[in-house]
């Protein structure tokens, strides 16, 4: 068993972590840092609760360190973590700049442990179900590929997220999962070229962006905007065969929010299709999305710490991440294009 402790018990450690490390079978959860001691007493009675990572760190005998917490005290918890010989889970966005990714690396390796940035939107259906089109050529040679992030929040909302700091903003909270998977896709750009703003009435935080990673052979553009209703286009990959296109987001967030037990068999499946459309007279073909499958990059990680095998995610993906957020903020400051050069 996995001694495992979670630091942060709020919106991400009860929807996106706990559900997994309670039920997995190489997880055992042992220790919480919070302030809501009564809460964790109910949802995890065999825990013990801590009200600093210091202290878990000391007294709870842990392997494995999750941190759920907000984003510009990720850096200073995973160093102590991995200092105290843990393998770490590290929410994104991983860290607030890349210099911080790099140090973290560093005492990983030096230390031998593992470092997990957890981008788990690696595992949605739909993203799954695009993998697998171009790995299989069935599109061809991608020539433009457009990721959207989208929702329906015209009102700011008093929580950290939203508030102006290191780290804050959209950009970071979902710009790291699409430029992730852009990058786990199509490697590094030669250049990006971004816009981004503060958008809604009183907002203080980047809550739109508008980013494009330009290839020598392709343009990938990622968005997200707070005033999109109804069900956008989360993916429109182009390639010289066919065009596939999707609609709505991947199933899995809502299904945890609603309480679905993640080893229910139906968990996972999407409730809506995609489209190939295929050459010039436009042959159409409804294409049934992938399960999503966010287990499996807790079953990775456990037969990391375990077994040896790689990680579910690669640290040093998780700072190319960051360095292109850093490109995305220069680029939209500046009102020009930023070549890669990390």
């Amino acid at each position: 068993m996995i001694r495992t402790g979670i630091v942060g018990f709020g919106f991400s450690a009860q929807t996106f972590h706990l559900p997994f490390l309670s039920v997995l079978p190489d997880f055992e959860p042992v220790a919480v840092v919070s302030s809501q001691q009564a809460l964790v007493g109910q949802l995890l009675p065999q825990a013990s609760c801590y009200s600093n990572i210091e202290a878990m760190l000391r007294d709870a005998d842990l392997d494995l360190v999750v941190i759920t917490t907000p984003n510009d005290t990720h850096y200073d918890f995973a160093r102590q973590a991995l200092e105290a010989d843990c393998h770490v889970l590290l929410e994104k966005p991983f860290v607030v700049n890349s210099g911080q990714g790099l140090d973290l690396l560093r005492i990983s390796n030096t230390r031998g442990k593992i470092l997990c940035p957890y981008q788990n939107r690696r595992w949605d259906g739909d993203f799954q179900t695009v993998k697998s089109l171009i790995d299989s050529d069935e599109l061809g040679k991608v020539r433009v590929f457009e990721s959207n992030f989208d929702r329906f929040r015209p009102e700011v909302k008093q929580r950290w997220r939203e508030q102006p700091g290191d780290g804050a903003g959209i950009l970071y909270d979902l710009g790291s999962h699409l430029v992730d998977q852009a990058l786990f896709l199509f490697g590094e750009p030669l250049a990006i070229t971004a816009h981004c703003k503060a958008m809604r009435n009183q907002s203080k935080a980047t809550d739109y962006f508008h980013m494009t990673l330009h290839y020598s052979d392709k343009e990938v553009i990622l968005n997200s905007s707070p005033f999109r209703s109804g069900k956008g286009a989360r993916f429109v990959v182009q390639g010289d065969k066919a065009t596939f296109s999707c609609f709505g987001l991947d199933v899995q967030e809502q299904q945890l929010r609603d309480g679905v037990t993640v080893t229910y068999s139906e968990f996972g499946r999407q409730q809506h299709q995609g489209k190939l459309e295929i050459g010039d007279n436009v042959t159409e073909k409804d294409i049934e999305l992938e399960y999503g499958c966010y287990s499996d990059l807790f079953a990775q990680l456990a037969s990391a710490i375990l077994n040896g095998t790689p990680p579910p995610v690669d640290t040093y993906d998780a700072v190319k991440v960051i360095y292109a957020l850093e490109l995305a903020q220069h680029s939209s400051q500046a009102g020009r294009t930023e070549r890669w050069e990390f």
